[in-house]
Protein backbone atom coordinates (compact mmCIF):
# COMPACT_ATOMS: atom_id res chain seq x y z
CA UNK A 1 0.00 0.00 0.00
CA UNK A 2 2.72 2.45 0.45
CA UNK A 3 3.64 2.33 -3.21
CA UNK A 4 0.04 2.97 -3.81
CA UNK A 5 -1.17 5.95 -1.76
CA UNK A 6 2.23 7.53 -3.31
CA UNK A 7 0.82 7.25 -6.98
CA UNK A 8 -2.91 8.13 -5.61
CA UNK A 9 -1.23 11.04 -3.58
CA UNK A 10 0.80 12.00 -6.70
CA UNK A 11 -2.44 11.56 -9.31
CA UNK A 12 -4.17 13.83 -6.88
CA UNK A 13 -1.67 16.47 -6.78
CA UNK A 14 -1.67 15.85 -10.72
CA UNK A 15 -5.58 17.40 -11.21
CA UNK A 16 -4.18 20.75 -8.86
CA UNK A 17 -2.73 21.20 -12.02
CA UNK A 18 -5.13 24.49 -13.36
CA UNK A 19 -7.55 25.42 -10.52
CA UNK A 20 -6.86 28.33 -8.70
CA UNK A 21 -8.43 29.00 -5.01
CA UNK A 22 -7.84 31.69 -2.66
CA UNK A 23 -10.81 30.67 0.64
CA UNK A 24 -11.64 27.65 0.24
CA UNK A 25 -15.10 26.43 -0.51
CA UNK A 26 -17.74 24.53 -1.45
CA UNK A 27 -17.86 25.59 -4.89
CA UNK A 28 -13.79 25.56 -4.69
CA UNK A 29 -14.02 21.50 -3.97
CA UNK A 30 -16.50 20.95 -6.71
CA UNK A 31 -13.76 22.78 -9.02
CA UNK A 32 -11.13 20.29 -7.72
CA UNK A 33 -13.50 17.59 -8.24
CA UNK A 34 -14.06 18.18 -11.78
CA UNK A 35 -10.43 18.78 -12.73
CA UNK A 36 -9.65 14.92 -10.69
CA UNK A 37 -12.41 13.69 -12.86
CA UNK A 38 -10.31 14.17 -15.83
CA UNK A 39 -7.83 12.13 -14.53
CA UNK A 40 -9.66 9.53 -13.08
CA UNK A 41 -12.68 9.42 -15.34
CA UNK A 42 -15.74 7.04 -14.01
CA UNK A 43 -13.57 6.20 -10.67
CA UNK A 44 -13.86 9.82 -9.51
CA UNK A 45 -17.53 9.50 -7.84
CA UNK A 46 -15.21 7.44 -5.62
CA UNK A 47 -13.45 10.35 -4.06
CA UNK A 48 -15.01 12.65 -2.05
CA UNK A 49 -13.89 16.08 -1.54
CA UNK A 50 -14.90 19.10 0.59
CA UNK A 51 -13.24 22.29 2.20
CA UNK A 52 -11.91 21.94 5.43
CA UNK A 53 -10.06 25.29 7.23
CA UNK A 54 -7.33 26.54 4.67
CA UNK A 55 -7.65 23.23 2.40
CA UNK A 56 -9.47 20.53 1.28
CA UNK A 57 -10.24 17.27 2.98
CA UNK A 58 -10.11 14.14 0.14
CA UNK A 59 -11.41 11.20 1.23
CA UNK A 60 -10.85 8.59 -1.83
CA UNK A 61 -12.97 5.27 -1.63
CA UNK A 62 -10.30 3.17 -3.16
CA UNK A 63 -12.26 0.22 -2.53
CA UNK A 64 -14.67 1.36 -4.84
CA UNK A 65 -12.51 2.14 -7.85
CA UNK A 66 -10.67 -1.12 -7.64
CA UNK A 67 -13.80 -3.15 -7.43
CA UNK A 68 -14.52 -2.14 -10.80
CA UNK A 69 -11.84 -4.24 -12.19
CA UNK A 70 -12.67 -7.16 -14.27
CA UNK A 71 -10.32 -9.64 -12.61
CA UNK A 72 -10.92 -8.78 -8.99
CA UNK A 73 -13.62 -9.54 -6.17
CA UNK A 74 -13.60 -8.96 -2.67
CA UNK A 75 -11.74 -5.90 -2.77
CA UNK A 76 -11.46 -4.12 0.88
CA UNK A 77 -9.29 -1.05 1.49
CA UNK A 78 -9.26 1.21 3.96
CA UNK A 79 -10.24 4.98 3.10
CA UNK A 80 -7.89 6.88 1.87
CA UNK A 81 -7.76 10.77 3.25
CA UNK A 82 -5.33 13.62 2.39
CA UNK A 83 -5.38 17.14 3.20
CA UNK A 84 -4.78 19.50 0.41
CA UNK A 85 -3.83 23.08 1.28
CA UNK A 86 -2.63 25.95 -1.36
CA UNK A 87 0.59 27.29 -0.40
CA UNK A 88 0.66 29.87 -2.83
CA UNK A 89 2.85 30.74 -6.51
CA UNK A 90 1.58 27.37 -7.93
CA UNK A 91 2.50 24.90 -4.71
CA UNK A 92 -0.26 22.82 -2.84
CA UNK A 93 0.64 21.17 0.59
CA UNK A 94 -0.20 17.53 0.60
CA UNK A 95 -0.43 15.53 3.85
CA UNK A 96 -1.86 12.22 5.21
CA UNK A 97 -1.43 10.13 8.35
CA UNK A 98 -3.31 7.48 9.78
CA UNK A 99 -3.21 3.50 9.41
CA UNK A 100 -4.01 1.26 6.30
CA UNK A 101 -5.45 -1.85 5.58
CA UNK A 102 -5.62 -3.15 1.91
CA UNK A 103 -7.02 -6.82 1.17
CA UNK A 104 -8.26 -8.11 -2.32
CA UNK A 105 -8.96 -11.98 -4.46
CA UNK A 106 -8.42 -11.86 -7.98
CA UNK A 107 -9.08 -14.17 -10.66
CA UNK A 108 -6.70 -17.20 -11.05
CA UNK A 109 -7.25 -17.55 -7.10
CA UNK A 110 -4.34 -15.13 -6.07
CA UNK A 111 -5.17 -13.30 -2.75
CA UNK A 112 -3.23 -10.42 -1.26
CA UNK A 113 -3.45 -8.53 2.20
CA UNK A 114 -1.58 -5.60 3.62
CA UNK A 115 -1.04 -3.87 6.92
CA UNK A 116 0.50 -0.43 8.31
CA UNK A 117 0.18 0.26 11.34
CA UNK A 118 0.91 4.12 10.64
CA UNK A 119 1.27 5.86 7.41
CA UNK A 120 2.07 9.66 7.05
CA UNK A 121 2.87 11.58 4.34
CA UNK A 122 4.18 15.44 3.59
CA UNK A 123 4.95 16.85 0.96
CA UNK A 124 4.34 20.06 -1.85
CA UNK A 125 3.61 19.43 -5.21
CA UNK A 126 4.14 22.34 -7.82
CA UNK A 127 1.77 22.83 -10.40
CA UNK A 128 4.41 24.04 -13.22
CA UNK A 129 6.71 21.45 -13.01
CA UNK A 130 3.52 18.61 -12.36
CA UNK A 131 5.60 16.79 -9.60
CA UNK A 132 6.40 16.56 -5.98
CA UNK A 133 9.35 19.42 -5.01
CA UNK A 134 9.50 17.33 -1.66
CA UNK A 135 8.03 14.25 -0.63
CA UNK A 136 8.41 12.71 2.85
CA UNK A 137 6.60 9.45 4.08
CA UNK A 138 6.86 6.83 6.91
CA UNK A 139 5.21 3.62 7.51
CA UNK A 140 5.44 1.39 10.34
CA UNK A 141 5.19 -2.06 10.75
CA UNK A 142 4.10 -2.94 7.30
CA UNK A 143 2.83 -6.59 6.79
CA UNK A 144 1.59 -8.62 3.87
CA UNK A 145 0.12 -11.81 3.05
CA UNK A 146 -0.18 -13.46 -0.27
CA UNK A 147 -1.86 -16.54 -1.72
CA UNK A 148 -1.21 -17.72 -4.78
CA UNK A 149 -2.97 -21.16 -6.24
CA UNK A 150 -3.45 -22.45 -9.74
CA UNK A 151 -5.37 -25.51 -11.80
CA UNK A 152 -2.64 -27.78 -11.40
CA UNK A 153 -2.40 -27.55 -7.83
CA UNK A 154 0.25 -25.60 -7.16
CA UNK A 155 -0.22 -23.65 -3.79
CA UNK A 156 2.31 -20.80 -2.89
CA UNK A 157 2.47 -19.02 0.02
CA UNK A 158 4.45 -15.74 0.72
CA UNK A 159 4.24 -13.09 3.86
CA UNK A 160 6.74 -10.70 4.65
CA UNK A 161 7.06 -7.70 7.30
CA UNK A 162 8.96 -4.00 7.87
CA UNK A 163 9.46 -2.75 10.87
CA UNK A 164 9.52 0.97 9.06
CA UNK A 165 9.97 2.41 5.70
CA UNK A 166 11.32 5.83 5.11
CA UNK A 167 11.23 7.26 2.15
CA UNK A 168 12.25 11.08 1.12
CA UNK A 169 11.85 12.60 -2.80
CA UNK A 170 13.11 16.21 -4.26
CA UNK A 171 11.87 17.05 -7.42
CA UNK A 172 13.63 19.85 -9.48
CA UNK A 173 13.48 21.71 -13.03
CA UNK A 174 15.97 20.46 -15.31
CA UNK A 175 17.17 22.87 -17.68
CA UNK A 176 16.45 21.25 -20.53
CA UNK A 177 13.09 19.99 -20.13
CA UNK A 178 10.93 17.55 -17.71
CA UNK A 179 12.38 17.39 -13.75
CA UNK A 180 14.89 15.52 -11.98
CA UNK A 181 13.85 13.45 -9.07
CA UNK A 182 15.90 12.44 -6.26
CA UNK A 183 14.79 9.72 -3.72
CA UNK A 184 15.95 7.79 -0.67
CA UNK A 185 14.27 4.51 1.02
CA UNK A 186 15.09 3.37 4.03
CA UNK A 187 13.68 -0.05 5.02
CA UNK A 188 14.14 -1.38 8.97
CA UNK A 189 14.86 -4.84 9.63
CA UNK A 190 12.53 -7.02 7.69
CA UNK A 191 11.76 -10.85 7.09
CA UNK A 192 10.21 -12.64 4.32
CA UNK A 193 8.56 -15.98 4.01
CA UNK A 194 7.34 -18.25 0.98
CA UNK A 195 6.31 -21.56 0.58
CA UNK A 196 5.74 -23.83 -2.01
CA UNK A 197 3.61 -27.04 -2.69
CA UNK A 198 2.06 -29.17 -4.58
CA UNK A 199 1.39 -28.74 -8.49
CA UNK A 200 3.96 -31.03 -10.11
CA UNK A 201 5.17 -32.95 -7.53
CA UNK A 202 7.93 -31.82 -6.59
CA UNK A 203 9.51 -31.67 -2.91
CA UNK A 204 7.92 -28.71 -0.85
CA UNK A 205 9.89 -26.10 -1.06
CA UNK A 206 10.39 -23.51 1.96
CA UNK A 207 12.30 -19.88 2.29
CA UNK A 208 12.90 -17.71 5.22
CA UNK A 209 14.84 -14.35 4.29
CA UNK A 210 15.71 -12.02 7.03
CA UNK A 211 17.61 -8.57 6.92
CA UNK A 212 18.74 -6.15 8.95
CA UNK A 213 18.61 -3.16 6.76
CA UNK A 214 17.52 -2.11 3.14
CA UNK A 215 18.91 1.48 2.07
CA UNK A 216 18.33 2.93 -1.66
CA UNK A 217 18.84 5.66 -3.27
CA UNK A 218 18.23 6.83 -6.95
CA UNK A 219 17.59 10.08 -9.58
CA UNK A 220 15.94 10.12 -12.19
CA UNK A 221 16.53 13.08 -14.68
CA UNK A 222 14.69 14.93 -17.14
CA UNK A 223 11.10 12.99 -16.38
CA UNK A 224 8.45 14.13 -19.04
CA UNK A 225 6.01 14.49 -15.90
CA UNK A 226 3.59 16.88 -17.68
CA UNK A 227 3.28 14.84 -20.70
CA UNK A 228 2.86 12.04 -18.18
CA UNK A 229 0.07 13.49 -16.43
CA UNK A 230 -1.52 13.94 -20.01
CA UNK A 231 -1.09 10.19 -20.85
CA UNK A 232 -3.18 9.71 -17.79
CA UNK A 233 -6.48 12.45 -18.55
CA UNK A 234 -6.35 10.65 -22.17
CA UNK A 235 -6.41 7.17 -20.54
CA UNK A 236 -9.57 8.09 -18.86
CA UNK A 237 -11.53 9.90 -21.27
CA UNK A 238 -11.03 6.75 -23.69
CA UNK A 239 -11.49 3.67 -21.34
CA UNK A 240 -11.75 0.95 -23.75
CA UNK A 241 -9.03 -0.28 -26.93
CA UNK A 242 -12.48 1.06 -29.01
CA UNK A 243 -12.29 4.30 -28.00
CA UNK A 244 -8.39 4.71 -28.17
CA UNK A 245 -8.65 3.48 -31.50
CA UNK A 246 -10.91 5.78 -32.53
CA UNK A 247 -9.21 8.66 -31.36
CA UNK A 248 -5.50 7.11 -32.37
CA UNK A 249 -4.36 10.51 -34.16
CA UNK A 250 -4.50 12.18 -30.41
CA UNK A 251 -3.17 8.97 -29.08
CA UNK A 252 -0.12 9.13 -31.27
CA UNK A 253 0.59 12.94 -30.22
CA UNK A 254 0.18 11.58 -26.84
CA UNK A 255 2.46 8.79 -27.08
CA UNK A 256 5.10 11.07 -28.87
CA UNK A 257 5.07 13.58 -25.96
CA UNK A 258 5.53 11.30 -23.77
CA UNK A 259 9.44 10.56 -25.05
CA UNK A 260 12.00 10.46 -23.99
CA UNK A 261 9.80 9.50 -20.56
CA UNK A 262 13.43 10.56 -18.99
CA UNK A 263 16.90 11.24 -20.53
CA UNK A 264 18.74 9.02 -17.74
CA UNK A 265 18.75 7.50 -14.48
CA UNK A 266 20.45 5.48 -11.95
CA UNK A 267 19.96 3.98 -8.28
CA UNK A 268 21.21 1.13 -5.92
CA UNK A 269 19.84 -0.98 -3.25
CA UNK A 270 22.32 -2.40 -0.25
CA UNK A 271 21.02 -5.33 1.64
CA UNK A 272 22.61 -5.84 5.15
CA UNK A 273 22.79 -8.80 7.01
CA UNK A 274 20.95 -11.53 4.98
CA UNK A 275 20.19 -14.61 6.12
CA UNK A 276 18.34 -17.43 4.31
CA UNK A 277 16.84 -20.83 6.10
CA UNK A 278 16.23 -22.64 2.77
CA UNK A 279 15.13 -26.46 2.08
CA UNK A 280 18.91 -27.32 2.03
CA UNK A 281 20.22 -25.33 4.75
CA UNK A 282 21.37 -21.65 6.39
CA UNK A 283 22.75 -19.44 3.62
CA UNK A 284 24.29 -15.85 4.84
CA UNK A 285 25.83 -12.67 3.24
CA UNK A 286 26.80 -9.42 4.33
CA UNK A 287 25.91 -7.53 2.34
CA UNK A 288 24.65 -7.59 -1.38
CA UNK A 289 24.47 -4.18 -3.35
CA UNK A 290 21.97 -4.11 -7.07
CA UNK A 291 22.69 -1.26 -8.91
CA UNK A 292 21.36 0.06 -12.45
CA UNK A 293 21.82 2.79 -14.71
CA UNK A 294 19.82 3.47 -17.45
CA UNK A 295 19.01 6.17 -20.29
CA UNK A 296 15.49 6.79 -21.45
CA UNK A 297 13.97 6.87 -25.00
CA UNK A 298 17.32 8.29 -26.38
CA UNK A 299 18.95 8.21 -29.29
CA UNK A 300 22.15 7.25 -27.57
CA UNK A 301 20.55 4.11 -25.59
CA UNK A 302 22.87 2.72 -22.35
CA UNK A 303 21.61 0.33 -19.58
CA UNK A 304 23.99 -1.27 -17.11
CA UNK A 305 23.23 -3.40 -14.21
CA UNK A 306 25.06 -4.97 -11.15
CA UNK A 307 25.08 -7.05 -8.61
CA UNK A 308 27.67 -7.50 -5.49
CA UNK A 309 27.70 -10.48 -2.71
CA UNK A 310 29.85 -9.15 0.17
CA UNK A 311 30.69 -12.04 3.21
CA UNK A 312 29.20 -15.28 1.55
CA UNK A 313 28.66 -18.17 3.91
CA UNK A 314 27.47 -21.30 2.81
CA UNK A 315 25.34 -23.99 5.20
CA UNK A 316 27.88 -26.22 7.00
CA UNK A 317 28.44 -29.77 5.38
CA UNK A 318 26.78 -28.74 1.51
CA UNK A 319 30.11 -28.50 0.38
CA UNK A 320 32.88 -31.65 1.11
CA UNK A 321 35.78 -30.70 2.47
CA UNK A 322 38.37 -31.22 -0.53
CA UNK A 323 35.87 -27.79 -2.17
CA UNK A 324 35.76 -25.56 0.78
CA UNK A 325 38.91 -23.57 -1.01
CA UNK A 326 36.80 -23.57 -4.17
CA UNK A 327 33.97 -21.37 -2.52
CA UNK A 328 33.39 -18.05 -3.31
CA UNK A 329 32.82 -15.48 -0.81
CA UNK A 330 32.44 -12.01 -2.89
CA UNK A 331 31.13 -12.36 -5.97
CA UNK A 332 30.95 -9.08 -7.79
CA UNK A 333 29.14 -8.97 -11.87
CA UNK A 334 28.38 -6.25 -13.72
CA UNK A 335 27.32 -6.11 -17.49
CA UNK A 336 25.82 -3.24 -19.54
CA UNK A 337 24.39 -2.50 -23.01
CA UNK A 338 24.86 0.70 -25.44
CA UNK A 339 24.67 1.65 -29.30
CA UNK A 340 21.58 1.25 -29.61
CA UNK A 341 18.97 3.96 -30.87
CA UNK A 342 15.54 3.80 -28.75
CA UNK A 343 14.22 6.62 -29.34
CA UNK A 344 13.83 6.96 -33.27
CA UNK A 345 12.62 2.48 -32.69
CA UNK A 346 9.60 4.28 -30.68
CA UNK A 347 9.52 7.27 -32.57
CA UNK A 348 9.10 4.57 -35.64
CA UNK A 349 6.31 2.33 -34.02
CA UNK A 350 4.20 5.10 -32.94
CA UNK A 351 3.47 6.21 -36.66
CA UNK A 352 3.62 3.17 -38.10
CA UNK A 353 0.55 1.77 -35.81
CA UNK A 354 -2.73 1.56 -36.35
CA UNK A 355 -4.48 0.87 -33.14
CA UNK A 356 -7.73 -0.42 -35.04
CA UNK A 357 -6.07 -3.59 -35.47
CA UNK A 358 -4.20 -6.34 -33.47
CA UNK A 359 -1.46 -6.17 -33.94
CA UNK A 360 -1.36 -2.33 -33.69
CA UNK A 361 2.19 -2.80 -35.88
CA UNK A 362 2.28 -4.78 -38.70
CA UNK A 363 5.54 -7.59 -39.01
CA UNK A 364 6.87 -5.08 -41.82
CA UNK A 365 6.74 -2.20 -40.22
CA UNK A 366 7.96 -4.05 -36.96
CA UNK A 367 11.21 -5.62 -38.55
CA UNK A 368 11.71 -2.02 -40.80
CA UNK A 369 11.82 -0.56 -37.72
CA UNK A 370 13.60 -3.00 -35.66
CA UNK A 371 16.44 -1.69 -38.24
CA UNK A 372 16.58 1.54 -36.40
CA UNK A 373 17.33 0.05 -33.04
CA UNK A 374 20.64 -0.98 -33.99
CA UNK A 375 22.06 1.93 -36.65
CA UNK A 376 25.37 0.53 -36.67
CA UNK A 377 23.62 -3.24 -36.88
CA UNK A 378 24.82 -4.16 -33.67
CA UNK A 379 25.22 -3.05 -30.15
CA UNK A 380 28.16 -3.42 -27.08
CA UNK A 381 27.63 -5.74 -24.21
CA UNK A 382 30.28 -5.05 -21.56
CA UNK A 383 31.41 -6.75 -18.88
CA UNK A 384 32.25 -4.38 -16.60
CA UNK A 385 34.99 -5.31 -13.73
CA UNK A 386 33.60 -8.43 -12.50
CA UNK A 387 35.20 -10.91 -9.58
CA UNK A 388 35.01 -14.02 -7.74
CA UNK A 389 37.66 -14.35 -5.16
CA UNK A 390 37.75 -16.13 -1.38
CA UNK A 391 40.96 -16.51 0.76
CA UNK A 392 42.57 -18.40 -2.03
CA UNK A 393 42.11 -17.08 -5.44
CA UNK A 394 40.86 -13.99 -6.72
CA UNK A 395 39.31 -14.07 -10.27
CA UNK A 396 38.66 -10.59 -12.21
CA UNK A 397 37.34 -10.28 -15.65
CA UNK A 398 36.34 -7.12 -18.03
CA UNK A 399 35.56 -6.60 -21.65
CA UNK A 400 33.41 -5.28 -24.67
CA UNK A 401 31.66 -7.43 -27.53
CA UNK A 402 30.00 -6.04 -30.82
CA UNK A 403 26.72 -8.34 -31.08
CA UNK A 404 24.27 -8.03 -33.93
CA UNK A 405 21.29 -10.25 -35.89
CA UNK A 406 23.71 -10.40 -38.89
CA UNK A 407 27.50 -10.08 -37.90
CA UNK A 408 30.04 -11.62 -36.74
CA UNK A 409 30.57 -11.29 -32.74
CA UNK A 410 33.47 -9.16 -32.19
CA UNK A 411 35.45 -7.95 -28.98
CA UNK A 412 37.89 -8.30 -26.57
CA UNK A 413 38.36 -9.26 -22.64
CA UNK A 414 41.52 -8.96 -19.68
CA UNK A 415 41.42 -11.73 -17.20
CA UNK A 416 43.18 -12.20 -14.45
CA UNK A 417 43.68 -14.30 -11.84
CA UNK A 418 45.49 -15.06 -8.62
CA UNK A 419 46.30 -18.53 -6.82
CA UNK A 420 45.59 -20.46 -9.57
CA UNK A 421 47.99 -23.03 -8.60
CA UNK A 422 46.26 -23.31 -4.89
CA UNK A 423 42.94 -24.32 -6.83
CA UNK A 424 44.76 -26.83 -8.92
CA UNK A 425 45.81 -28.53 -5.93
CA UNK A 426 42.16 -28.60 -4.92
CA UNK A 427 40.98 -30.16 -8.18
CA UNK A 428 43.66 -32.48 -8.03
CA UNK A 429 42.42 -33.89 -4.18
CA UNK A 430 38.90 -34.18 -5.91
CA UNK A 431 37.53 -37.74 -5.97
CA UNK A 432 37.53 -39.35 -9.45
CA UNK A 433 33.18 -39.05 -9.10
CA UNK A 434 33.28 -35.47 -8.38
CA UNK A 435 34.57 -35.21 -12.42
CA UNK A 436 37.43 -32.63 -12.01
CA UNK A 437 40.53 -34.47 -13.50
CA UNK A 438 40.38 -32.43 -16.91
CA UNK A 439 40.03 -29.50 -15.05
CA UNK A 440 43.68 -30.05 -14.15
CA UNK A 441 44.62 -29.66 -17.98
CA UNK A 442 42.49 -27.11 -18.71
CA UNK A 443 44.13 -25.04 -15.62
CA UNK A 444 48.00 -26.51 -17.11
CA UNK A 445 47.06 -24.42 -20.82
CA UNK A 446 45.73 -21.86 -19.23
CA UNK A 447 48.77 -21.11 -17.07
CA UNK A 448 50.99 -22.00 -20.37
CA UNK A 449 49.00 -18.80 -22.06
CA UNK A 450 49.40 -16.83 -19.62
CA UNK A 451 51.21 -13.34 -19.02
CA UNK A 452 52.42 -12.06 -15.19
CA UNK A 453 50.43 -8.66 -14.79
CA UNK A 454 52.33 -6.33 -12.88
CA UNK A 455 50.50 -7.24 -9.10
CA UNK A 456 52.13 -10.76 -9.88
CA UNK A 457 48.43 -12.34 -11.03
CA UNK A 458 48.36 -14.17 -14.52
CA UNK A 459 46.18 -12.11 -17.07
CA UNK A 460 44.54 -13.43 -20.40
CA UNK A 461 43.85 -10.96 -23.04
CA UNK A 462 41.19 -13.06 -25.43
CA UNK A 463 40.08 -11.65 -28.40
CA UNK A 464 37.24 -12.65 -30.88
CA UNK A 465 38.07 -11.40 -34.20
CA UNK A 466 36.00 -10.45 -37.46
CA UNK A 467 36.82 -13.52 -39.24
CA UNK A 468 35.66 -16.15 -36.47
CA UNK A 469 38.95 -16.89 -34.61
CA UNK A 470 39.51 -16.60 -30.77
CA UNK A 471 43.20 -15.25 -29.83
CA UNK A 472 44.40 -15.76 -26.23
CA UNK A 473 47.39 -13.31 -25.32
CA UNK A 474 48.14 -13.23 -29.54
CA UNK A 475 47.94 -17.06 -29.65
CA UNK A 476 45.66 -18.34 -32.20
CA UNK A 477 43.22 -20.98 -30.40
CA UNK A 478 42.50 -23.07 -33.51
CA UNK A 479 46.31 -23.90 -33.89
CA UNK A 480 46.31 -24.90 -30.46
CA UNK A 481 43.80 -27.36 -31.03
CA UNK A 482 45.79 -29.26 -34.19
Amino acid sequence: MRKTNLAVSTLLAVALCGPAFGATTADDAAKLKASLGAYLGASADAVAITPEGDGFKVVIDATGILAKSPDSKDVVISPIDFMLTPAGEGKWKVSHEGPLAFSAQFKGQFEITEKAESYTLNGEFDESLAAFTTLDAKVANLTFDETIKDEKGMDIKASGKFDSVDVKGTGTANSAGGVDVKFTEVFGPGEFTQDVAGGDGSAPFHLNVKMASINAEGAVNGTTTTAIAQFFKFVAAHPDDKAMANAQDDLKSVLRNLLPVFTSGEGSATINGIEAETSVGHFKAAKTTIGVKANGAVKDGRLEESINFEGIELPPGLVPAWAQSLVSKNVSLGVAMSGYDLESFLKAEIDSADFSKDPAVSKEAEDKNAQLLMPKGAVDVTLTKSSISNDVYALTAEGTMQVGPSAQPTGKAHITMKGLDDVMKAAQAAPAEAGLQEMGAVAIVAKGLAKTENDGSLGWDVEATPDGKITVNGMDMSKLKN
